[in-house]
């Protein structure tokens, strides 16, 4: 099981069952990537981008502590581009992280919104 795409997979049919329109999956640019990009549930003006990460054990941390300081510069370099390339004129943006924790055939699951 490639545990990446696992936990991309389970994002993605969270966010569709929650009301997100996915725009996309794995928007990759030289400096970057962005796991997942949708439309808000409830401003279709707002883009957010999603981080997801997923982990089958605490040895490193948590999911959403791998979000450092120097993987949000690459984010929101990535975000630039995309918005460029897809002319998101007028479009809010918002960086969210999913993280999911594997644990005893379990998944602990939590989305933090508006991450800076």
């Amino acid at each position: 099981m490639d545990l990446g795409r696992f936990g991309e997979d389970k994002a993605t049919e969270y966010l569709i069952s929650n009301g997100y329109k996915v725009l996309c999956r794995n928007f990759r640019w030289k400096g970057g990537e962005i796991d997942i990009v949708a439309r808000d549930k409830e401003k279709s003006d707002l883009i957010v981008f999603f981080e997801v990460k997923t982990r089958k054990d605490r040895g490193f941390g948590l999911p959403c502590e791998a979000v450092t300081a120097s993987k949000m510069r690459k984010i929101k370099n990535t975000i630039k581009v995309y918005a460029s390339l897809k002319q998101c004129r007028g479009c809010d943006f918002r960086i969210d992280v999913i993280e999911m924790l594997l644990l005893d055939k379990k998944i602990y699951f939590r989305h933090l919104k508006n991450i800076t």
